[in-house]
């Protein structure tokens, strides 16, 4: 099975409703289509290339590289009329004005059409049948790997070291370099781990927000805390909550667990990088109305727990991962605050449709799918097709 194999066999289109004017106003709200960016390569791009800050582009949420996305994006106008733009791989449209920056608030949910190639056509209607029985049963709602991209190196969570006051390291896994990073990218970070404290000597390669850093620790060779401050504070507090997220989806595996053996009903699994996700192949009918409005904690310092199973479990993941409720407070990092938040435990696809199975026409001899669904803001497509991987083999 194959997602992403052309940027058309991932559409999404976000959903939001956005009161907006036709006179300029402080921000100026663009629809932004792109195909093959990073989200967050692009606003550095868009930053330069309209000659305004960073922090004065806002988007409602991060949208998958591999697709063919749609959203909306504000910039800071400040009465200014702005005008369209486009360059390789994306295009800016006016909408109109606005007062305010979007947040995530902005966002009612996302519509995405899916293309599944390579599917062996033995398994096809397994696929079918497992992707109809999500209509009514939902699926478990953790965060996919995409939230986790500043620890796709393997290395640890930066976000943790945070938390845990380790700003060393914590630096150390901002520099180390993954396979996916561009070459640019990976020769400044693989000069950085290799010449470790004798900073000046990877200043030639720094660029973007790497060369603050850099600069700081050559004047300031220790300064760990101080050098990490000189990090965009929407990062910092970015990677503190991918941290987080990771908490959620291990307390929603262990609470699946618990409920598979109370209730007796059999979970599948799906393993990555940073765990396995559990799906129960059918949840009674009585215990899915009950778990339909069920919301779980992604743990912060205030996070308030009145589910006693709930509480232990989540403590539970809390000593296997060597951290304490108090830990999960920022200290000494200006601006840079986090709060406990809860989260839908069940996504429920809306309007899900499955076409019928036609021969593939990049892969002959194999079936393709397409789908069609809505869901709801911070959730996540991926895991909808991560199901069918944890289908048993024929």
């Amino acid at each position: 099975m194959k997602i992403k194999v052309r940027p058309e066999d991932f559409v999404v289109r976000e959903a939001s409703d956005v009161p907006l004017s036709a006179e300029p106003r402080r921000f100026a709200v663009f629809t932004l289509a792109k195909r093959q960016w990073d989200t967050f390569d692009l606003v550095d791009y868009l930053a330069r290339r309209l000659r305004v800050e960073r922090r004065d582009i806002r988007l409602g949420g991060i949208k998958d590289r591999y697709g063919d996305t749609e959203q909306l994006i504000s910039i800071r106008a400040e009465g200014r009329r702005l005008p369209d733009l486009s360059a390789s791989g994306f295009t800016l449209r006016l909408q109109g004005y606005a007062e305010e920056p979007l947040t995530a608030r902005a966002v009612a949910g996302n519509r995405f059409t899916i293309v599944v190639r390579d599917i062996d056509p033995r398994l096809t209607e397994r696929y079918r049948q497992a992707l109809e029985s999500l209509r009514d049963g939902g699926l478990p709602n953790y965060y996919d790997e995409q939230r986790f991209g500043s620890a796709r190196h393997g290395q640890g969570f930066m976000g943790k070291e945070l938390f845990l006051r380790h700003r060393e390291e914590a630096l150390r896994l901002y520099f180390t370099p993954s396979r996916h990073d561009d070459r640019r990218t990976r020769e400044l970070k693989s000069c950085v781990t290799r010449s470790w404290g004798r900073w000046d000597e990877c200043l030639p390669l720094a660029f973007g927000d790497y060369r603050p850093v850099l600069e700081y620790l050559a004047a300031h060779r220790r300064s760990f805390t101080e050098a990490l401050g000189r990090l965009d504070r929407r990062f910092l507090v970015f990677v503190l909550n991918a941290y987080q997220s990771h908490l959620f989806n291990e307390i929603l595996s262990g609470y699946l667990r618990s409920l598979g053996r109370t209730h007796g009903f059999a979970l599948l699994s799906r393993s990555y990088r940073h765990g396995a996700f559990l799906y129960p192949e059918s949840l009674p009918p009585a215990l899915l109305a009950a778990l339909r409005e069920a919301r779980l904690p992604v743990p912060g310092h205030d996070s308030e727990i009145q589910d006693g199973a709930v509480r232990a479990i989540a403590e539970g993941v809390l000593e296997r991962e060597g951290i304490g409720w108090d830990d999960l407070r920022v200290r000494q990092l200006s601006r840079v605050q986090v709060h406990g938040v809860e989260r839908a435990m069940l996504a429920f696809p809306q309007g899900l449709t499955v076409s019928e199975a036609v021969s593939d026409e990049l892969y002959p001899g194999r079936d393709r799918l397409t789908l069609e669904f809505g869901l709801p803001r911070g959730s996540y497509a991926t895991l909808l097709l991560k199901r069918l991987e944890a289908v048993p083999a024929a």
